[in-house]
């Protein structure tokens, strides 16, 4: 088995739960977390997504998992490549989240990257289309809801 042979093997895990509990179950991305772990969101906190700013700790990152779960619903959560060299995994895949207060739907590719250490997830950054995510944030400018 090769050093980068298990974090591959727990982020399937993680991710594969994640999934299957379409984002309820957060203790997957906990038990993988270091104390110091960092997250990077590409909306950065922008707009509608306060929930996503940059994160510097474990206990903030639940913060930020704790604001998606609250106003977002997934869809469809598929990640299905995974590069891993070093210390390093990028995880490619398709996401599609929908917006509890809108009603719409965010289909985007995403990108993961995340460094480890001593089996520790010590970086977390995702990469996906803001456009969509913040189009679907955003209200009707009639005040409708859409519904799907």
């Amino acid at each position: 088995m090769s050093s980068t042979d298990e974090p591959v093997a727990g982020l399937k895990r993680a991710y594969a739960r994640w999934s299957e509990t379409k984002g309820q179950d957060v203790q997957c991305w906990m038990d993988i977390l270091a104390e110091d772990a960092t997250l990077a969101s590409l909306a950065n906190g922008s707009g509608e997504l306060a929930f996503t700013a940059r994160r510097s700790t474990r206990s903030e990152i639940l913060g930020y998992l704790e604001g998606l779960r609250a106003n977002w619903e997934m869809v469809a959560h598929e990640m299905h490549d995974f590069v891993a060299q070093g210390d390093q995994v990028v995880v490619i895949g398709d996401v599609s989240w929908r917006n509890k207060a809108t009603g719409k739907v965010a289909s985007t590719r995403k990108v993961d990257l995340w460094r480890f250490s001593n089996g520790r997830v010590t970086a977390f950054e995702e990469l996906y289309d803001t456009a969509q995510v913040h189009a679907a944030a955003m209200p009707d400018p009639t005040g409708d809801q859409v519904t799907e």
